[in-house]
């Protein structure tokens, strides 16, 4: 057991979605330099969960908290910043791969300038060519925008990367460099949170697994709110 206090700790979390309630009860710690994945059937809420941990969805129940603290104590701009999401399908903005890169280091919440020196090399490890820097972010393959937004979170040293399916639009060689960025975000005493539906992966990956099977709750329904402090996920 991890003695160490948790970075991440989520107390009997409940969300729903189109007024049905998803899961409830949810109850995990991610402690630093750990990976823990998400497993459980298609639609029982994954996505669901690392969205209300990130703050896009309100919990109908319980607490999240960063380093013992709530959200609203950091201040959400700065929780955001901590607590980094990168969804399933790439949100890249207009611009090219660059202006993408360096958008999230425009915030006042981030409190160090664009380290494009790493950013370059972080491309050329993640199998994205020099020449991708100046293209249009939306005009790449799937694939490589979903590099793109990996690598736009992981400059951002964030305490703990949300990951959803992160390696699903990529072939096995990409996937493997994937993998080892994600590896090395958690040696630096971060922690990681990753949706994955291949347990293979999962269990190179991932010290624990924490399965939503049993947190489904498909009798009761309550509405679904989107968070008032819901914005850009970067």
């Amino acid at each position: 057991m991890n003695s160490a206090a948790p970075l991440l700790e989520v107390r009997g979390l409940a969300a729903a979605t189109n007024s049905a309630r998803l899961f409830s009860g949810v109850q995990l710690e991610l402690h630093p330099g750990e990976t823990v994945a998400v497993q459980g059937p298609s639609g029982c809420g994954k996505t669901t969960l690392l969205r209300t941990i990130a703050g896009l969805i309100d919990p109908a129940e319980g607490e999240v908290r960063l380093r013992g603290e709530s959200p609203g104590s950091i201040g959400w701009p700065a929780y955001r910043r901590q607590v980094v999401l990168v969804n399933q399908r790439p949100t890249l903005l207009d611009g090219t791969l660059r202006d993408n890169l360096e958008r999230p280091f425009r915030y006042a919440s981030v409190q160090r300038t664009f380290p494009e020196d790493e950013a370059r090399r972080g491309l050329e490890r993640l199998g994205l060519l020099p020449e991708h820097w100046e293209q249009e972010a939306r005009s790449l393959s799937v694939g490589e925008q979903q590099r793109a937004c990996i690598l736009r979170a992981w400059l951002l040293k964030p305490a703990v990367l949300l990951l959803d399916e992160p390696t699903s639009a990529l072939d096995q060689e990409s996937a493997a460099v994937v993998e080892a960025l994600i590896q090395d975000h958690a040696e630096e005493d971060a922690g990681v949170l990753m949706v994955s539906h291949d347990p293979a992966q999962a269990e190179r990956l991932a010290g624990g697994v924490v399965d939503l099977r049993p947190y489904l709750d498909r009798k009761r329904t309550i509405p679904n709110t989107e968070s008032p402090h819901a914005g850009t996920s970067h």
